[in-house]
């Protein structure tokens, strides 16, 4: 049987329409979707942060008074963020008021699937360890270990394709003494292992936090910054 010549033009018009019609719909689903669906050119694995408090009580929350400076920078590249953080810890000491953990204990921020960024936020804590539950100044050399013993964990575990990062410690205005002693001992042991040093001396000034050592949303920003100008310099 044949078709009508005016049946086949309606049917090619009405198809034409219907796409027209569809894809403003699917454009606007894409532009309010997630922006980290999309593999990430800098972090297609995603990035893992380990890290104190200065990561663990911030949200991903885009805009909001405390979205992490981690968030910022996840949106930034686009890239999944995968938070092992917890108040109070650091290389040295254990969170939680000495219950918790260090860095090293957290095996899943180095076993598991291979990210393509690793960044270590953190040694804030660690001018203290922990003794019979209570907090005594850590010695040099004790601080030294730490780092070093976590930084040789993560190249042991890790493949060359992570890239790991090691930020300066974000220290407020509180509690200076022990700032540059534990910012220097971090510093070098990245140097002696390779691993990229990015310093944060100087992001959480006075107005940049709230209790004069975590960040409100500007210290946050400060810290994002940073990071970003750091892992890319055109940004």
């Amino acid at each position: 049987m044949t078709i009508p010549r005016v049946t086949t033009r309606r049917s090619v018009i009405l198809a034409i329409l219907a796409a027209l019609l569809i894809a403003p719909f699917i454009a606007w689903q894409g532009a309010t979707g997630d922006e980290r669906v999309a593999a990430s050119p800098l972090a297609p694995r995603g990035i893992v942060v380990v890290g104190d408090s200065i990561t663990a009580r911030y949200n991903d929350t885009p805009g909001d008074a405390d979205q992490g400076w981690w968030s910022v920078v996840g949106y930034h590249f686009h890239a999944k963020v995968t938070r092992y953080a917890q108040s109070g810890s650091g290389y040295l000491r254990p969170g939680h008021a000495c219950t918790g953990d260090t860095f090293i204990d957290r095996p899943k921020a180095y076993s598991g699937a291979a990210p393509s960024l690793l960044v270590i936020e953190g040694g804030r804590n660690d001018w203290a360890a922990c003794q019979d539950g209570r907090f005594v100044t850590a010695s040099d050399a004790a601080i030294d270990h730490a780092v070093d013993r976590y930084l040789d964990t993560l190249q042991t575990f890790l493949p060359a394709s992570t890239r790991i990062i090691v930020l300066g410690p974000p220290w407020g205005p509180r509690d200076q003494q022990n700032r540059q002693r534990v910012t220097a001992i971090i510093a070098a042991q990245a140097k002696l292992h390779g691993i990229q040093f990015i310093s944060t001396t100087g992001a959480l000034t006075a107005d940049r936090v709230v209790d004069g050592v975590h960040p409100n949303r500007k210290g946050s920003l400060a810290i994002a910054r940073r990071v970003i100008a750091a892992l890319d310099p055109a940004s």
